[in-house]
């Protein structure tokens, strides 16, 4: 045994490592400190409750709310919209359209038909439709249903329908909708705080402060708490780890679970990279088959892999085709094309980054209920022994009949 696994093993070793945490830890008091700012969407504990997130963004897209804002918000999220997703939308909806339009005949709806957010512009004849998702994933064919309201309610307008994430999570129940991410919203609100604090009062100012305080750590992940965060764990990992190791968390048992789950099943499946929201896996038949090109992914540079996505009220299995050699993808996009039925996605224009063209559910918001992890693993087991033994000999006898690499 090596001497740095000694040290790893040793419970003197450990608890020194916990003291050296306690101690010797500036960056944990200067954390603590920015903690206790006072946020009142922290002191509400609200900061991952989506209708309120819905309920904020509604407020800032109406031109005539009390913000003092006018159309600045809502014209500038509707142009950014339209920019970042050219390739995906109809070719007839244009950038220029929104720069004329007079943003005040906006309206706002909540909650209509279910739908988050609805944008409706009567005299341009568009209608934007938003499924707003933090933390959780879609569910029984809702982008789907939402699509086909609005299509019925608004035959003669152009229509938008938008998948707002905070990580450009790709939708699965519909191919109709485009990605938006809240990293925008984030830098739209900056741009507020920087170039409009003359022209809005105090107290709207503070708010949109506070919001985008959360939008950073809570949601994008990205601040000085994040720094602080990560300085933190570089210099006590080994502390942090054994913290972390013994907290009760659902999404952890699971991935831990998962992962063991793709072990046990050697010669079937090779496990790729594991986190607690991802875990990512492929077979023989397509590691044998496919180039190790991809770039800005995982470290194996796989370019195809199934990977679990692990949220708080929903598991689901999908293969993805990763960021890469753009031709090579096309080719692999192509060969899904032979079967739409099953590869559903693969009948949309290829994604930039990300494409999904397989999705499979293992658990549903009701498997949570109990919040009990053995009957969950129940649940695991028998859902995993369907995949192994029906769509993935599929998918491998698919790849093995049609690929030729």
């Amino acid at each position: 045994m090596s001497q740095n696994l000694q040290e790893e093993t040793n419970p003197k070793s450990e608890v020194e490592a916990l003291e050296r945490f306690i101690l010797n830890n500036p960056e944990l008091e200067k954390l603590e400190d920015l903690l206790s700012e006072f946020n009142i969407f922290e002191t509400l504990n609200i900061v991952d409750a989506e209708i309120r997130h819905s309920i904020v963004l509604a407020w800032l897209l109406n031109p005539n709310s009390n913000h003092g804002l006018g159309g600045y918000f809502a014209r500038k999220f509707l142009k950014y919209l339209i920019s970042n997703n050219k390739e995906s939308l109809d070719p007839s909806i244009s950038l220029f359209d929104f720069e004329a339009l007079d943003i005040t005949t906006l309206e706002i709806r909540r909650e209509w038909q279910n739908i988050d957010l609805l944008i409706i512009l009567e005299d341009a004849k568009y209608v934007i439709a938003i499924e707003n998702k933090i933390g959780s994933a879609e569910h029984s064919n809702q982008l789907e249903r939402y699509r086909k309201i609005t299509e019925a309610e608004f035959r003669e307008f152009k229509k938008i329908y938008v998948y707002l994430t905070p990580d450009e999570a790709t939708p699965k129940d519909d191919t109709e909708w485009i990605t938006f991410n809240y990293w925008i919203i984030v830098n739209l609100l900056e741009d507020i705080l920087k170039y409009k604090a003359s022209a809005i009062n105090e107290h709207v100012l503070n708010f949109i402060s506070h919001y985008v305080t959360v939008l950073r750590r809570h949601i994008v992940g990205e601040s000085e708490v994040d720094r602080i965060c990560k300085q933190i764990y570089k210099q006590h990992q080994q502390a942090l780890d054994m913290i972390f190791q013994h907290k009760p968390d659902l999404l952890s048992d699971i991935s831990e679970y998962l992962d063991l789950k793709i072990a046990e099943h050697k010669g079937v499946l090779i496990s790729d990279s594991t986190s607690k929201s991802y875990i990512r896996f492929t077979t023989p038949v397509l590691d044998d088959s496919i180039e190790k090109i991809s770039e800005g992914w995982t470290a194996s540079k796989r370019i195809l892999l199934f990977e679990f996505e692990n949220f708080k009220d929903r598991l689901f299995v999908k293969l993805l085709l990763g960021p890469g050699d753009q031709s090579y993808r096309k080719r692999l996009l192509e060969l899904f094309r032979i079967e739409p039925g099953f590869y559903r996605r693969s009948r949309l224009e290829l994604r930039r980054m990300w494409h999904t063209v397989y999705t499979k559910d293992f658990l549903i918001k009701k498997d949570y209920e109990s919040n009990d992890i053995s009957e969950i693993k129940k649940k695991l087991d028998k859902k995993f022994a369907e995949f192994i033994n029906g769509d993935l000999v599929k998918i491998n006898s698919f790849f093995q009949d049609n690929w030729k690499r």
